[in-house]
């Protein structure tokens, strides 16, 4: 398990914020509740914070061309975005993994088939201080990080003169910290050096000042070449390059890219679902229905994000 760093906000006021922004959200909700379709009403959604900003943008976009809908957002860590969809505080969720087996198993006791689709790919993205000269790392030396193992930048790189590695996750519960516990470390416990902060940004910026330090967030804050807040993101840190094996070779190490998401020449991938509960055809089905158009890819690649269908050069707004 992570230890926790000390939150900047009292937790009772997050409670307090989560609260009033979902009252008044309604439900799941049955025909005779009805109050949406497809191209207006007002819902609310939930999104593991890794992929707030995609969300943000996805939003953006679909409330720009359908001028009467209203689409609010929590952003949260992966097991609280499950939970608002379990007890039906929100229609739908931005996350990166299916359904468990018992979560399917209570939405089919509730005679609910949740609607699970693959919008696109995410990679989870190492990150150091512009101080760190070691932005090559093997995914073997991650393991043994990860392990317990090679808790030192010097075990990294030989030539490293930094102390020990302090490794940080966005969140204690996130598909970041779950992806690395599930792949690298078997659901056994996390290093001492391993603990979680309460944002992406954060991670971002503890990273940034401090030189032992190696974060690991979502491609989704640092890919949008467009975007002013990733480009100041991108001058605070480095990306670490990746490689499938320990390799002296500078070319067999891969940044967290598209193509290479594509190609699996970066090995930190895992897929991004939309799983939506809505029990008609609502404003819910409409925004699942604009993220996977063509539109919609557009927006996940513009995202610096490999989309789940092909996509045009163009896109029509």
């Amino acid at each position: 398990m992570l230890t926790q760093r000390p939150m900047r906000i009292h937790k009772n006021l997050i409670g307090y914020f989560l609260v009033t922004l979902l009252a008044g959200c309604g439900n799941g909700g049955t025909p005779e509740k009805i109050k949406d379709t497809p191209t207006s009403g007002n819902i609310c959604i939930s999104a593991d914070d890794e992929y707030s900003p995609l969300t943000e943008a996805e939003i953006s976009v679909f409330e720009g061309l359908y001028r009467k809908t209203k689409i609010r957002s929590v952003y949260t860590t992966e097991d609280s975005a499950f939970s608002l969809l379990k007890n039906d505080s929100v229609r739908l969720i931005v996350v990166g993994r299916k359904l468990l087996a018992d979560e399917e198993t209570y939405f089919n006791d509730k005679k609910l088939h949740p609607e699970q689709v693959k919008i696109g790919t995410d990679a989870l993205v190492f990150i150091v201080n512009n101080s760190n000269p070691d932005t090559l790392i093997s995914l073997d030396k991650i393991k043994l990080l990860f392990n317990g193992k090679d808790s030192l930048w010097k075990q990294v790189d030989i030539k490293s003169q930094l102390n020990k590695v302090s490794v940080v996750f966005d969140h204690e519960n996130s598909g970041n910290s779950h992806y690395i516990s599930q792949k690298l470390l078997q659901g056994n416990k996390f290093p001492s050096y391993c603990f979680a902060l309460h944002s992406n940004k954060e991670v971002i910026d503890y990273v940034s000042k401090n030189v032992n330090a190696l974060g690991i967030i979502g491609a989704n804050w640092i890919s949008n070449e467009y975007d002013t807040s990733v480009i100041r993101f991108r001058k605070s840190i480095k990306v670490v390059a990746i490689s499938i094996k320990e390799s002296a070779n500078p070319a067999d190490y891969y940044k967290p890219d598209p193509y290479y998401m594509q190609t699996d020449q970066y090995p930190l991938c895992r897929d991004i679902f939309i799983i939506s509960r809505e029990a008609y055809t609502g404003l819910g089905s409409g925004f699942l229905s604009f993220v996977t158009s063509n539109n919609g890819q557009r927006i996940v690649y513009r995202e610096g994000l490999l989309p789940s269908r092909a996509v045009s050069h163009n896109m029509h707004f």
